[in-house]
């Protein structure tokens, strides 16, 4: 077995986040496999900066697993207590990969009592081998999978934002066919919103595009999905097995790393999903990162949680907290874009450097702490790269704007050349703008993500 990273291997970003996440590098399999395509596109998207990739890879993982686990414990209680006759019986992984994401679930769960599911072999084998759980190898075709397992929790995540829709129906059903009676499916899902400029939801609340990040599955089978709520209640009606009483529904808005829905169906009528607090990973938006002479380090932003409240963000370096800034700075244009509960978002740190900081070896971190007091490391790099990378980090804030005026110039025929001159100069004048160049660069930068498409960004 060839590894992209070993456990023993030494990496400060790595050791620093687990340090924040609360966990003892003994006790998570920090094994990457070296056939896994998520961290290699994540090499890739870096411009081969293997450390930069390691950091998101093992963060969003992790981050995912914390979602997922919220869900996990409002529905069964403390699932890693052997005691607790509401924990997990079996769990299912289902589209797993290489097991990103698995390493931490089975912190959650033990492993015995996880099985994970992919149409990779060699990742099914890998998790089996490294994590100690049960392995199935999956199908491109849901009437290609054999099961003969039943689950108390199925989870999916990144497999519906990539199906034709066809198969997103065809897979729902199998799933769901397989839960035990009380469980409890969740699966994400691309929504509009993350749509990329330029591309539009057909009025079937449902679009497909044949492309996607995977270098070996045909995107005919294998592409990038976008979906409304309302298509995903009629699927999940196509789904349901018409003599069943019935299922419950619910959706936790970008509950995955900020971006991707989160669904959750339980098949049976009447679950109450009122009780389930589900705090969301804080997002935090740089917008300038400037370091006098002096050696004094400024960073300013705007941060924000859809589900719950940011208390502050802070600066660490080298494992030492050198400041901390209040989020609650009233926001006018953050507010206009993404509503009220965004306006009091804005946030400032302002620090000195140790004098024996180097601005390219030094392990600077960027800190959000949540409504709860729960910490979440959200970028992890050298001074210099914080400073360079200050513009990539900066919000969409005029992607719903320049939409809707897109939208208006489209029926420039029905204006006077008076409007038209006055809207088409008011649109150059966006184009020029800082921030539309910044929306420009953070759309590039999900280019490289693969959370969008090449070439549709707005010119």
């Amino acid at each position: 077995m060839t590894l992209a990273f070993r456990p023993d291997e030494t990496n400060p970003r790595i050791a620093a986040l687990l340090a924040d996440l609360g966990i003892d590098p003994g006790t998570v399999d920090l094994a990457v496999d070296a056939r896994d395509e998520m961290l290699a596109f994540l090499v890739e998207s870096c411009g081969g900066d293997r450390d930069r990739a390691l950091f998101q890879y093992f963060q969003s993982g992790a981050s995912i697993a914390e979602s997922l686990g919220q869900v996990l414990r409002w529905r069964f209680g403390d699932i890693g207590d052997p005691g607790d006759p509401g924990r997990v019986r079996s769990l299912l992984d289902f589209a797993s990969g290489y097991g990103r994401v698995t390493r931490f679930l089975v912190r959650e769960v033990p492993p015995e009592r996880v099985w994970v599911a992919d149409v990779y072999a060699a990742g099914v084998r890998f998790q089996t081998e490294r994590f100690g759980v049960h392995g199935l190898v999956s199908a491109v075709r849901p009437e290609d999978f054999a099961c003969g397992e039943r689950f108390d929790a199925i989870l999916v995540t990144s497999l519906f934002t990539h199906l034709p829709e066809e198969r997103f129906v065809a897979w729902l059903r199998v799933l769901l066919g397989l839960l035990n009676p009380g469980g409890l499916l969740a699966f994400s899902a691309h929504s509009p919103e993350v749509l990329p400029a330029g591309r539009e939801m057909p009025a079937g609340g449902f679009l497909f595009v044949a492309t996607s990040e995977s270098g070996s599955l045909d995107t005919s089978d294998y592409g990038s999905t976008w979906v409304t709520e309302a298509f995903v209640r009629s699927a999940l009606e196509r789904a349901i097995d018409p003599g069943s009483p019935g299922a419950s529904f619910h959706l936790v808005e970008r509950a995955l790393c900020n971006f991707q829905d989160l669904y959750l169906v339980s098949p049976e009528p009447g679950v109450d999903f009122s009780s389930l607090a589900f705090q969301g990973e804080p997002q935090v938006f740089v917008e300038r990162a400037e370091l006098a002479a002096d050696g004094c380090l400024e960073v300013a932003g705007w941060a924000a949680v859809r589900n719950g409240t940011v208390r502050e963000v802070e600066v660490w370096l080298d494992g030492e907290r050198l400041a901390a800034g209040p989020v609650g700075g009233e926001r006018d244009d953050v507010a206009g874009v993404f509503g009220e509960s965004h306006r009091r978002s804005e946030w400032v740190c302002r620090c000195r450097l140790p004098e024996r900081a180097s601005r390219s070896a030094a392990v600077l971190r960027l800190r959000a702490v949540d409504g709860r007091g729960r910490g979440h490391v959200l970028w992890a790099g050298s001074v210099e790269g914080l400073l360079l990378a200050a513009t990539h980090l900066e919000a969409e804030h005029f992607r719903g704007l320049s939409g809707h005026l897109e939208a208006v110039l489209a029926h420039e025929r029905a204006w006077t050349a008076v409007e038209k001159r006055a809207f088409e100069a008011r649109i150059a004048a966006m184009k020029a703008s800082r921030f539309w160049k910044l929306r420009n660069a953070w759309f590039r930068l999900k280019v490289r993500l693969g959370w969008a498409e090449p070439g549709e960004a707005d010119p």
